[in-house]
């Protein structure tokens, strides 16, 4: 493990509780998993926790924590971040089940707080379709974002009490994300043609439906 992981920070959910005086941002986090991202929301639109698969993944031990060094907190240096959180990740769970399965969660210890928004936010919009084209989603957290649930606009599902990207595979619930209106054609078409890629063969057929559907309404776009 090398550039830009603190050294002795990897560590998987159960070895956790051991690094939360040297990196409190994991028991922070730890505890915000526990409280809101595995817990039902009486806003939420639907049943079942925030996050439905992060409890499975936590039960198997397949949630793993890692510290980044960072400098200024530039975008370019968030985007480098990424790249090599998204190498890590494919080294983490080098088997097909427990790629589909795992989760990391990366911390920013040494970012100014003034930085962190910028840091997260703009560098999850440069990152995002280089990780769909992997086959991974990167998700975007810290203490003042506004990204809420796609089934209400009012729940501000993102907002973590520190700055976090976490990782994970896609999965077929990611049309409700990758399919937006509200988002270029160009990169609508990109992404969807990128999950067909990758899950082609799990996709039940009113998903692939919808999403051939959309990406031929993009393609038609002026």
């Amino acid at each position: 493990m090398g550039y830009p992981f603190e050294p002795g920070s990897l560590t998987d959910t159960e070895g956790a509780p051991s690094l939360y005086d040297r990196y409190p941002a994991y028991g922070q986090a730890m505890e915000w998993l526990d409280e809101f991202v595995t817990q039902p929301h009486p806003r939420l639109g639907r049943p079942g926790a925030i996050c439905p698969r992060l409890s499975p993944a936590l039960r198997r031990n397949l949630v793993h924590l890692v510290a980044v060094r960072t400098g200024t907190g530039s975008l370019d240096e968030a985007v480098d971040t990424g790249h090599a959180l998204a190498g890590l990740y494919q080294e983490l769970f080098p088997d097909s089940e427990s790629f589909r399965a795992g989760a990391l969660l990366a911390f920013f210890p040494g970012l100014p707080p003034e930085a962190a928004t910028e840091f997260i936010d703009d560098g999850h919009a440069r990152l995002r379709m280089d990780f769909v084209a992997r086959g991974l989603m990167i998700g975007e957290f810290h203490p003042l974002s506004t990204v809420t649930s796609v089934r209400n606009p009012d729940l501000e599902v993102m907002r973590c009490p520190v700055p976090m990207f976490a990782v994970r595979a896609l999965t077929r619930h990611d049309v409700l994300f990758l399919d937006r209106p509200d988002t270029p054609p160009d990169q609508r078409t990109q992404y969807l043609k990128h999950l067909l890629h990758h899950l082609d063969g799990q996709l039940p057929a009113a998903d692939l439906e919808r999403i051939h559907a959309s990406i031929a309404a993009s393609e038609a776009s002026p």
